[in-house]
């Protein structure tokens, strides 16, 4: 290699020959073609795991920013202080008092009229 350099002022060839001479020495027990493989493989895997990890990442970001659905609340958690004068049944809120009365107590048409009667009275 020393040869090229001497005989060829050229900057490129001196360039060239220390790269060559900073080589490691080509072995003949290893497959290379075999090793290149071995790392094209290595690193899809790699590819796919930094994917993967993206993927995960990203959906992560989505939960932070949208904001969770709101838990209901059960049964037992709720208190019921509204009860139904009828059947004594309890509830937790006055509009569904007054929806278990409109469907499980329907009002004969002649108390709901003099009920809206007694309402207007002074």
């Amino acid at each position: 290699m020393n040869q090229l350099n001497e005989q060829n002022p050229n900057p490129i060839f001196s360039i060239l020959g220390s790269a060559v001479s900073q080589c490691p020495n080509y072995d003949s027990k290893l497959n290379y073609l075999l090793e290149s493989r071995k790392i094209f493989l290595f690193n899809q895997v790699l590819q796919q795991q930094i994917q993967f990890i993206k993927d995960k990442n990203s959906l992560l970001n989505q939960q932070l920013i949208q904001p969770q659905k709101k838990q209901r609340r059960k049964a037992n958690e709720i208190s019921k202080i509204y009860k139904c004068t009828q059947c004594e049944k309890s509830y937790g809120s006055e509009a569904s008092l007054n929806l278990h009365s409109k469907l499980k107590h329907p009002m004969i048409e002649s108390e709901s009229k003099t009920q809206i009667e007694h309402s207007f009275q002074i």
